[in-house]
Order: C-alpha cells, then structure tokens, then sequence
C-alpha cells in the first residue's frame, strides 16, 4: 500500500465514513431529499440530589425546538412509549446513556441526547452531549449553569445548531478532500475548527488537505494535535509517519508507525504494508527495521523475510546513493548487502526451485557486488534450468558469466533471453558494452548495429556510441596516457550511425592519438620514418578538419593543432624529398 497517493486515499475514505456521522448534520437541501435525521430526547439524568422534572422538562422543551428544525425531528412521544413497552421499559431507564444508545438502534434513530445536571446556586449545573447511536461519537455542549429548564433546553439547542454548523462544514471538508480540492478543504476545514477546535474528524481533515499542499510542517502540527486528543488515531498515525519521512525525519517517522502497528499487533500483513509506505516514502533502512521487528516476533514468516531481503538491498543501494562517486563502497552498504543476500537465501532454502525469480535476480545482483562472482554463475545455472522460460533470469545469468570472464558463454545466455522474450531490452547493448571492454571491436560494431536496429534506445546511436564506446576509449585510455590505444575506439566511432556531435567528439580526440603516434614514428627523422609517419600525420589532419562542426558548437579553437599537424606534414615531406 502506498501512502503517496492510493492509500491517502484510502484514508480520505474512511474519513468519509467516520464522517457518515457528520451527515447527520449535513444542509438542509440534502436533508430534505433522504428525510430528516431522528434524534431520540430522553431526560436528563438528575445527580446530587436534584429532583427528576428538571430533565424531563428540558427534554420535552428541546423536542419542541427540535421540530422546527429542517434537518432533524424529535422521535415522536406515542412512539417512543410504544417501542419502550416492546422491551419493557421505561423512560426513566434512558437517563442511562448506553441503554439510551442502544434504545436508539432499535428505532432506528441516528442520534441521541445524553446528560446530567445537579444542583449548583440558585439553578442547574448541566453536562450534555449528543451521541451518534452506531458509532459513539460524541458531540459535546460546553458545560453550563442553567436557571429554569427553559433556558437549559435553549442553551443545548443552541449548541446543536452550533455542531450542525460546523459538522456541515466539517462534511463539505472530507467531500473536497475526496476530490483532491485541498484549498476549499482547507477553507472548510478552518471554517469548521473555529467553532469546534476538538473535531477530530476535523483536525484530521485540516491535517490531510495541509498534506496535499505539500505544507509538511503545518500538517505535522495538526497531526500534533490531533493525537493529543485521541493517541489511537489509526489513520493520523499513519499519516504522521507519512509526513515524518517527508519532513526527513526517519526516527519520529519509525515511532508514529510503531505506534500504528501496537493497535494491529499480531498482524504480519499490516506490518508489512506500513513498511512498504517508508520504503514507497524514501525510507527503506525504516521498511528494514520494521520488518526485521515483526521477523523477531515471528521468524517462520517467509513473507517478512523475503520483504526484509528487498528493504536490505533498497537500503544499501540508498547508502551509495548518497554518498556519491567513490572508488570504495561503504562499509555499510556492505553490510546491507550481506544481510539482504542472508534474508533472500534463508526464503531460497525454504523454497528453493518455487523461489519468486525477482528475489533470484536480486540474489545474483547482491551476489556480484559483493563480488562473490562464481557462486553468482552457480546460482545462474540451476535456476536457468528450473525456470528455463524467464527471459530476465537469462540476462542475470549472462551478467554474471560475463563478470567470471566467460564473454561467448555470457553472449549466448543473452541470445537464449531474446529467444525466450523477443521484446528483452538492451540485449546487444550490453554486448556493445562487454565487448568494448574486452577490447573485441569487431564485434563491437556487429553488436551495436544490432541494437540500433532493435531501437534499443531512443537514441541508440550517441547512447551507445558517446557513453560507451567513446567513453571507455576516453576514460580507460586516452585519460590514462594511451592515446595510440584508444585510437581504433575513435575510429570505430567515427564509422558507427552516430549524431554530428558524437562524431566530431571522436575526429577531435583521435586527431590528437593520431597526432601523438604519428610523433612517435617521426621521431627517427629518416627517410623511411618520414614515409611511415606522414599518412599517419595526414590523417591526423583529416580528422582534426572533420572535427570542426563540433569544435565551433563548442568553443573550441583547432588553430594550434592544426597547425601543429601541417607543421609535422611540411618536415615529412622535406625529408622524404630531400632523402630521394
């Protein structure tokens, strides 16, 4: 499940459904078309010595008001008595709350008045709250004191109104949320908070739309907020972790989901969606730890163990990542590797030949980094042969065969991939790259015409060409001081279908390895060395002169080089006229 976008949607979903009750409060035009939402008013429950007409005469004044109302209607007295001698009893027996609740299921009525009041001065100390009978949720009337029960029933009123109000904006809220409208959520949801800033429905709906602004740090207070008042909050847990490894905080982001997991503890499943939201969400060593928790629980579990394998491999790929170009790999890398590799062949020697082939693949990729290469090509061969038909493990196999040094091998694995899957990418690609490195430029040139004719590129030419062949020629020799050996790689270049530029690239490089080995041979200044190193310098020329549509694009002045080379021409050719 990820958290980025199908499972907050999931989330806005079920703040739908937590708001089903907010529908209870919904505007008047929705209300009229389904009906208006029935309110059992039992009385109030007297405390303290407080005599018992008190709450039953706020009761009957609030079912009064209640009736004007467009959205909601009062259960009606005839059948209030009749349903109570259904179950026999009475209504003194609804001053109890959860029998109140339970009463209203029974008639169907959506919500219920709860409340006690006791003696305070002159008047009445009041508590009272409306309940949502399916699902207890509550809806508070601040507490107050009340002189007669005419003017406490006109104070809940109020406060009903109130709640109507901001449970109406509250659903307007989670409706924009749905539709992924983030600022009218936001507007709504700011709107619906001022008058009730408690709303978890709300907090949350506020947190969620801060989310999809991306305003991580805003969204990350109201998350604060909302589980101070309610620290079991499935879905703010869920979505706090989300937030904390935006925020770059993968600790506080590993407790929200820690938390989140202790209301679903012996569930492997819920574990292991949550740490694929932290690996989904950047945080693949967080996905590790989490796993290797519920590994700790439960070691029998080849699901957790595979996944904990592929958060490992995740996470050292991520370690390398951020460190950047470096000739040594990290030493934590390293470990992660080893551990991946340990998860993935404990899932293998449980599973063997029925193994899952990404896992395999992954198993020999961990296999050459830590440059175990000829466990690698055992691997190969036997899964090769149990699964004969996967085009992609044919490929793993190849890589590994052509890393132990095994190059033709490593080339027919790649053809019995195409045969298995015709539409295998970069088949030849990787040949053009194996055999520039063997140094093999016959079949170089073979290779990548084979690749440009399967387009395994979009631009399979300069790809190829500039990043491969060049590049090693440039980066492996010419850089290293072998200019004469990087020489037949310019050449071959220079014949490949390549763009202007990659082509020029190759005539100015090899303009100066031919100008160097055409010194080398000069450097006799005999007559038979004045032969041989004069087409050598001609050709130098030639190349420098093709060089220069890339030179102008690229500020390059060939003068000096050029100059260089018909100077070298000139002293050829007098030797060879004055030896004859």
């Amino acid at each position: 499940m990820e958290l980025t976008r199908a499972n907050l949607r999931r989330i806005v979903a079920s703040a739908v459904g937590i708001v089903a009750a907010t529908a209870l409060f919904a505007a008047p035009q929705a209300a009229h078309a389904q009906s208006r939402f029935r309110v059992l008013v039992p009385a109030l429950k007297a405390e303290g010595g407080a005599k018992e007409n008190f709450g039953r005469d706020v009761a009957d004044r609030l079912r009064k008001s209640l009736e004007d109302m467009a959205t909601h209607a009062p259960v009606e007295r005839g059948e209030l008595r009749t349903k109570l001698r259904e179950i026999k009893k009475s209504d003194k027996d609804l001053v109890d709350c959860v029998i109140a609740r339970q009463f209203a299921v029974y008639i169907n009525a959506e919500l219920t008045l709860c409340g006690e009041y006791q003696p305070a001065g002159s008047g009445m100390q009041v508590n009272a709250r409306f309940v949502t009978a399916r699902t207890g949720e509550a809806f508070e009337i601040p507490e107050f004191t009340a002189a007669n029960p005419n003017e406490a029933a006109q104070v809940i009123f109020g406060g009903f109104e109130k709640l109507v109000n901001q449970q109406r904006l509250a659903t307007f809220c989670i409706e924009y949320l749905a539709s992924e409208q983030w600022a009218n959520a936001l507007e709504n949801c700011n709107n619906a908070l001022a008058l009730n800033p408690n709303s978890e429905t709300t907090l949350f709906g506020r947190a969620r739309a801060l989310v999809g602004l991306e305003s991580f740090e805003e969204a990350m207070q109201e998350l604060e907020k909302l589980l101070e008042i309610n620290p079991g909050h499935s879905d703010g847990l869920q979505t706090a972790g989300y937030v904390a490894t935006k925020l770059n905080r993968p600790q506080e982001a590993l407790e929200y989901y820690r938390t989140y997991l202790e209301l679903n503890p012996g569930n492997p499943q819920i574990r292991l969606t949550v740490a694929t939201d932290m690996y989904n969400n950047g945080d693949p060593k967080g996905a590790l730890e989490l796993t290797e928790e519920g590994i700790t629980v439960d070691s029998s579990n080849v699901t957790l163990r595979l996944y904990a394998g592929h958060f490992a491999l995740a996470a050292a790929q991520k370690v390398e990542s951020d460190q950047g170009s470096s000739d040594e790999r990290p030493p934590e890398a390293v470990e992660l590797y080893e551990k991946a590799l340990g998860y993935y062949e404990s899932v293998f020697a449980e599973q063997g030949d029925e193994a899952d082939a990404t896992m395999l693949r992954n198993m020999m990729s961990a296999l050459l980094i830590l440059d175990r290469t000829s466990q690698a090509v055992e691997l190969g061969a036997r899964i090769v042969q149990v699964m004969p038909d996967s085009a992609a493990l044919w490929v793993s196999y190849a890589e590994a065969l052509q890393r132990a040094g095994s190059l033709d091998e490593a080339v027919s694995a790649l053809e019995s991939a195409l045969e298995r899957n015709p539409n295998a990418e970069r088949i030849y690609s990787r040949q053009v790259a194996w055999f520039t490195n063997a140094g093999q430029l016959a079949r170089v040139k073979e290779a990548f015409d084979k690749a440009v004719a399967r387009q395994e590129f979009e631009a399979p030419a300069d790809d190829l060409a500039r990043s491969v062949v060049l590049g090693y020629a440039y980066n492996q020799k010419f850089q290293k001081g072998d200019q004469v050996g990087a020489l037949p790689y310019f050449e071959l270049v220079r014949e490949m279908n390549t763009s202007e530029q990659t082509f020029g690239l190759a005539s100015y490089l090899g303009g100066f390895a031919l100008l160097t080995r055409g010194r080398q041979v000069s450097e006799p200044e005999t007559l038979a060395s004045a032969r041989e190193s004069l087409p050598i310098f001609q050709k130098a020329l030639r190349f420098f002169n093709d060089a220069r549509p890339y030179a102008r694009a690229n500020n390059i002045d060939l003068t000096e080089p050029i100059s260089n080379v018909e100077t070298f021409i000139e002293i050829q050719e007098a030797i060879i006229k004055r030896g004859r």
